[in-house]
């Protein structure tokens, strides 16, 4: 006799996790296969590091903000050990390590899950498949070239067509927030992030110099034209972070150029790059699709300091995008 199976009584998986099966794994499968592959071409190194690492190791590249997003537990000696919860960590470390005597710059690349908590819930996932790359040891405009270019090759090799990469730089905020009391700093963030153009005016409105540029340069997105007029206004200190993206803008084709807005709004990094950094976006994806950017700081964390940039995709995002 056929028929249905009954439903069983077994739980369902936790909130975040997801049964995937058919089309949705095939589909990820091809994803990987074609990102990886212009990787390898690019003569980038496959990295496979564990799944769990010891907590340390995601608590020193990201600083204790991170503790409440790892899924954690404890290993049979009583050590705190975490599943993966950004690869990046774990790359930094193999870098300083396996390939401590390797010459540079090393190209390191990966594919697979990454974990985390999500302390408000909603609908976000708790574990994503992601691809990426780290360029370690390489400096200046050529490696940020290299970096961006890279973003709009994957982005080709999986298909997408309406999608732009927000470029920004750490150096074009930085300046103005340096100004500011350290106690406003938060506060002045949270409304830059939120574009809360009425909550800068009343705080900064006691202010002058470079703080006020916070009115104007954190609403500045567009092409190679409001870079232009950002400049003009800009503190002195900011100039090189913009000249950077104008030599950036300067060096890419007309056809990347069609795929790039610079965003100088973005302070969500600031605690973490030291440089140019991006966000990529897909129409019918309602949250980035990838980011990376420059991480100059990193490597010192893991006893090995050199100027390091990088960039990871989400491909259960573009998979599904896919369906």
């Amino acid at each position: 006799m056929s028929g249905p199976l009954p439903r069983s009584a077994i739980a369902l998986v936790p909130p975040g996790a997801l049964d995937l099966t058919g089309e949705a794994v095939r589909r990820r499968r091809a994803l990987q296969r074609a990102t990886l592959a212009v990787l390898e071409d690019a003569g980038f190194e496959e990295v496979s590091p564990p799944t769990f690492e010891y907590e340390e190791i995601f608590v020193r590249a990201g600083g204790p903000a991170v503790i409440e997003r790892l899924i954690r537990f404890l290993d049979l000696d009583g050590r705190a050990l975490a599943l993966r919860y950004d690869f990046t960590a774990s790359v930094a470390r193999v870098a300083a390590t396996a390939f401590a005597d390797r010459s540079l710059p090393l190209r390191l690349c990966y594919s697979g899950k990454v974990y985390r908590q999500e302390p408000d819930r909603g609908a976000r996932p708790r574990e994503i498949l992601q691809v990426g790359a780290e360029i370690l040891g390489a400096t200046g405009l050529s490696a940020d070239l290299e970096l961006i270019r890279l973003v709009l090759r994957l982005a080709a090799a999986v298909g997408l067509r309406d999608f732009q990469l927000n470029v920004g730089h750490i150096g074009a905020l930085a300046p103005a927030l340096a100004a500011l009391p350290e106690a406003l700093r938060p506060d002045v963030r949270r409304w830059i992030d939120r574009k809360d153009r009425g909550s800068l005016e009343r705080a900064l409105a006691p202010l002058e110099g470079d703080a006020r540029t916070l009115l104007t340069l954190p609403f500045v997105m567009g092409r190679r034209a409001a870079l232009d007029a950002a400049r003009r206004g800009a503190p002195a200190a900011a100039q090189p972070a913009l000249d950077h993206l104008l030599a950036l803008d300067s060096a890419l084709t007309v056809g990347e150029q069609a795929h790039v807005v610079y965003d100088l709004g973005e302070v969500r990094g600031l605690d973490y790059y030291t440089g140019l950094q991006f966000e990529l976006f897909v129409a019918g994806i309602g949250r980035a699709a990838g980011a990376g950017g420059r991480y100059d700081g990193l490597m010192a964390r893991f006893g090995h300091p050199m100027p390091a940039v990088g960039l990871s995709l989400d491909l259960d995002a573009m998979a599904e995008l896919a369906l």
